[in-house]
C-alpha cells in the first residue's frame, strides 16, 4: 500500500499530541526502559521542528523566543549522557509510541522546510497559528515527559519489590531510576510553565482550511477498512489487533457525534437516531473498547504495529477531526453542517458500520483459531486467574491448573495464551460481533438521507436523550490502550 502522508502540519501536531495522551493513559514499569531510550529522540525532533517554524517578528518577547525549547533540549542531552555513562537502561527496543511521536514531528518539520518558505509571521492570523503550533509542540513534550516519569516511578517501585533483600547489583536500577524521575520532573515543570493555563486560548488561533465536502472522510474510511483486512490477514499480532480494535471504537464514537449533528439538523431521522442508532453505537463502542483492552494485555514494549495500519489510522483520525472537531472539542451541529453535507457523511458512516461487522468477524476468528497468539507471562497469568475466578463465581469450577510457570512469570517471557484467556477473548469477540451487527441493522435508516421535513424549515428536532451525545467525548481520549498488568 502506498503510505504517502497527506496530512497537514497542524494535523501531524495533533497526532503527536494525541499519541502522548494515550501513552500517559497506558504506562507500566516495564515500559520505562524503552521509553527512556526513546525520549531523547522525541525532544530532539521537537527542537528541530521548533527551529523550522518561521520566527516571530523582530523585537517580539516572551516564551516563544525559543529559550524554553533550548533549555529543554539541553536537559534532554544531559540526561542522555548520564544514561550512556551509567549503562542504564542500556541497549534494547525503543518505545513504539514515542518513536511514532518523534517521526511525526520530523515529518512536520520536513513539510515546513519544503513548503513553508513563503510564510511570513506578519499577519495576525499567521502569528496566532504559529503560536498555536508552538503550544502544541510544547504540550506534547509536557504530557510526554509526565508519561515517561510515571513509567519510571512504576519501574522503580517494581524493582524495589523484586530486589528486596538481594544484592546491590540487582537493585542498582533503583537509584538510577530515581535520578531519571527527578530529571523528568524538572523537564516537566519547565515545559508546564510554558503551557501554563494558555493552552486552550492558544489553540483557538489554529487556522483550519476545509474540508471541502465529505470525500476525504469517505476515502479515509475505505482506506482504513482495506488496510485493516490486509494487515489482519497477513500479520494478526496482538499489536495490530489492538490498533484495529481501538480505531474501530473511534469510528463508532465519531459516528455518534456526526450522526447526532445530523439528527439535530434534519439530515438523519431524529426518532431513529434517538431510539435505535445512539444506543447501538454506544454498545458497539464499548464492545470494541473491551476487546482492545484484551489485546493490550497481550502486547509488550517490544511489540510493533504494521506501519501501513498506523498510517491508515492516522489519516482516519485527521479526516474525522476535519469534519467533527472545533479546535479542542467536538464541533457543534451548525459548524459541522457548514463544513460537509451531513447526509452524505451519514451514508459513508453507514458503510463503515457495515464493514465493521466483517472486521469484528475476522478478529473473532483470530481469537478462536490462531495458535500463534502469545502474551507476556505475568499479564497472561493475571488474566487467566481472573477469568478462572470469574467462572468460579458463576458456578463453573474447573480443575486446578498452573497455566504459566513461575519461571516464565519471573522472567516475563512471551508465552502461548492460556486456555482461560482464549475463552474470555472469544466471549468478548462474540459479543463484539453481535453488537456490531446490531449497529449495522440500526444504521439501515441512514439510506434515507433526510427526513420528510427539509433542513432549515424552522423546526428544531428534539434533542437526543442519549447521555453520550449531550456532550461527546473527545476522540483523542476515547479508546485508551489499557495498561498491561
Amino acid at each position: 500500500m502506498n503510505r504517502q502522508d497527506a496530512r497537514s502540519v497542524g494535523e501531524l501536531l495533533l497526532d503527536a499530541d494525541f499519541t502522548t495522551r494515550q501513552v500517559l493513559m497506558d504506562v507500566t514499569g516495564e515500559d520505562a526502559p524503552a521509553m527512556l531510550r526513546t525520549w531523547g529522540e522525541v525532544v530532539q525532533s521537537a527542537s528541530e521542528l521548533w527551529a523550522s517554524l518561521p520566527q516571530p517578528v523582530h523585537g517580539a518577547t516572551g516564551p516563544i523566543d525559543g529559550a524554553t525549547m533550548a533549555r529543554l533540549e539541553s536537559m534532554s542531552q544531559a540526561m542522555h549522557r548520564t544514561q550512556v555513562r551509567q549503562g542504564w537502561p542500556g541497549d534494547g527496543p525503543a518505545d513504539e509510541r514515542l518513536l511514532h511521536v518523534a517521526e511525526t514531528l520530523i515529518r512536520a518539520a520536513d513539510l515546513i522546510q519544503r513548503r513553508g518558505g513563503h510564510i511570513r509571521p506578519v499577519d495576525p492570523e499567521v502569528r496566532a497559528d504559529l503560536d498555536a503550533a508552538r503550544m502544541r509542540i510544547m504540550h506534547t513534550l509536557y504530557v510526554g515527559a509526565h508519561g515517561v516519569g510515571v513509567a519510571a516511578r512504576h519501574h522503580v517501585h517494581d524493582v524495589e519489590l523484586s530486589t528486596r533483600g538481594k544484592s546491590s547489583r540487582e537493585s542498582r536500577g533503583v537509584p538510577r531510576g530515581q535520578d531519571a524521575i527527578s530529571r523528568l520532573a524538572a523537564f516537566e515543570q519547565l515545559a508546564g510553565a510554558y503551557v501554563g493555563n494558555r493552552f486552550a486560548r492558544a489553540a483557538q488561533g489554529e487556522q483550519v482550511r476545509g474540508p471541502y465536502g465529505s470525500e476525504r472522510l469517505q476515502q479515509a474510511l475505505i482506506g482504513w477498512d482495506i488496510q485493516a483486512h490486509r494487515t489482519l490477514a497477513a500479520t494478526p499480532t496482538a499489536a495490530n489487533l489492538l490498533l484495529a480494535s481501538r480505531t474501530q471504537a473511534g469510528i463508532a464514537t465519531a459516528a455518534g457525534a456526526i450522526l447526532h449533528a445530523g439528527a439535530r439538523t434534519g439530515h438523519v431521522d431524529t426518532h431513529a437516531y434517538q431510539h435505535r442508532l445512539a444506543p447501538t453505537l454506544d454498545a458497539t463502542q464499548q464492545a470494541w473498547t473491551h476487546v482492545a483492552s484484551r489485546w493490550a494485555e497481550m502486547t509488550s514494549p517490544a511489540s510493533r504495529t504494521d506501519l501501513d495500519l498506523v498510517h491508515a489510522a492516522g489519516e482516519l483520525r485527521a479526516a474525522v477531526r476535519e469534519v467533527a472537531h472545533d479546535k479542542t472539542t467536538w464541533a457543534g451541529p451548525d459548524v459541522m453542517t457548514g463544513r460537509v453535507d451531513l447526509g452524505e457523511a451519514a451514508q459513508h458512516l453507514q458503510q463503515a458500520l457495515s464493514a465493521a461487522v466483517d472486521v469484528a468477524c475476522v478478529i473473532r476468528d483470530v481469537a478462536a483459531q490462531d495458535t500463534n497468539l502469545t502474551g507476556p507471562a505475568r499479564a497472561m497469568s493475571h488474566r487467566a486467574n481472573a477469568d478462572i475466578d470469574r467462572a468460579t463465581e458463576r458456578g463453573h469450577r474447573g480443575e486446578d491448573v498452573v497455566w504459566v510457570t513461575p519461571g516464565d512469570v519471573y522472567a516475563n517471557r512471551p508465552v502461548t495464551i492460556p486456555e482461560p484467556v482464549r475463552a474470555g477473548l472469544v466471549d468478548a469477540t462474540d459479543t463484539l460481533v453481535r453488537t456490531a451487527g446490531n449497529a449495522m441493522s440500526a444504521a439501515a435508516c441512514l439510506d434515507r438521507v433526510t427526513q420528510d421535513r427539509p433542513p432549515g424549515s424552522g423546526q428544531e428536532p428534539t434533542s437526543p436523550r442519549s447521555r453520550r451525545h449531550e456532550g461527546p467525548t473527545h476522540i483523542a481520549q476515547e479508546v485508551p490502550r489499557v495498561a498491561r498488568p
